[in-house]
């Protein structure tokens, strides 16, 4: 059984009031700028619930981890650095002596 905690249900009624809205724009309320701006009200609805819906969800945090593993495995060049002598370096390309 699948269960659909407050969060979805508040996510879910803002989405389907913010369709609603729209498809009530283009088909009840008479064409013109009142329509137009509650139809972009209402597009502009949609898109704000869609803002930060996965932020710290289980798939960001498993791609997180992934990550910072992967970063850990990475070392840092040793020695110095630049590995070359500066004298080398002519116009911003590396000469050969």
């Amino acid at each position: 059984m699948v269960v659909v905690t407050g969060r979805q249900k508040a996510y879910l009624a803002v989405r389907g009031s913010a369709a609603g809205v729209f498809v009530l724009s283009a088909t009840v309320v008479p064409p013109g700028v009142g329509a137009g701006l509650l139809a972009m009200g209402a597009g502009i609805v949609g898109v704000l619930t869609c803002i930060g819906v996965n932020a710290g969800g289980p798939g960001e945090r498993a791609g997180a981890r992934l990550e910072q593993q992967q970063r850990r495995t990475v070392r840092p060049p040793q020695g110095d650095w630049p590995p070359y002598d500066p004298d080398r370096v002519v116009e911003g390309e590396l000469a050969d002596p």
